[in-house]
């Protein structure tokens, strides 16, 4: 980190070739308001936690993952809107480490029983090009269908179209290559509108 970059206490930190880092205070990013993250509801079928040696129930329709997973997923949930970009976080379950020898060489380390969250925190910062456009992205009859087969509560939708909206704009690894053959081919796949999973 060179001596321009380094921050000074709570003088303003500013990035003059991209101005949407730069930030009112030069050791922290203020953060102006925070949202309710949509919480993950089961459907009428699901009425019992699985046991907590036991998480692969939850594979069967009448169980949900173990109690304390599920705690500790909704504990991590956040979205905060910051002076210059939406932070969030959206956690997996992943295994936890091995506690016996024995599944440590039979599992490769992992806890064959034991669940742990994977936190998985993303930042947009403002001028991104997914900022063109925001629009509620919610599924029509939505308390029908999380009532019926669960749900994570209102959607919003990040994103960018072209081609008279009809595809989104492709986000792929490889688009620094677009132009190299005089701007006539580009390596990044657009996305029907349709489409949005992929």
């Amino acid at each position: 980190m060179t001596s321009a970059n380094v921050t000074n206490g709570s003088k303003p930190y500013i990035v003059e070739d991209r101005p949407m880092i730069s930030r009112s205070s030069g050791d922290r990013v203020k953060i102006t308001h925070t949202i309710e993250p949509g919480k993950e509801e089961t459907g009428c079928l699901t009425c019992f936690y699985s046991p907590p040696e036991y998480p692969i129930l939850a594979k069967c329709p009448c169980f949900d993952y173990p109690e304390y997973i599920v705690n500790e997923i909704k504990a991590s949930q956040y979205i905060n809107i910051r002076e210059n970009s939406i932070e969030y976080n959206q956690p997996t379950l992943q295994p936890a480490k091995s506690d016996t020898p024995l599944t440590t060489v039979f599992c490769c380390g992992h806890s064959p029983t034991i669940l742990t969250v994977r936190d998985r925190i993303s930042t947009i910062y403002f001028d991104d090009v997914l900022m063109d456009s925001i629009r509620n992205d919610t599924r029509s009859c939505n308390p029908l269908h999380t009532f019926c087969c669960g749900g994570r509560g209102e959607e919003l939708r990040l994103e960018s179209r072209f081609c008279w909206d009809a595809c989104y704009r492709g986000q792929s690894i490889g688009s620094e290559h677009c132009g190299v053959l005089n701007s006539c081919c580009c390596c990044v796949p657009c996305v029907p509108v349709g489409r949005p999973e992929c």
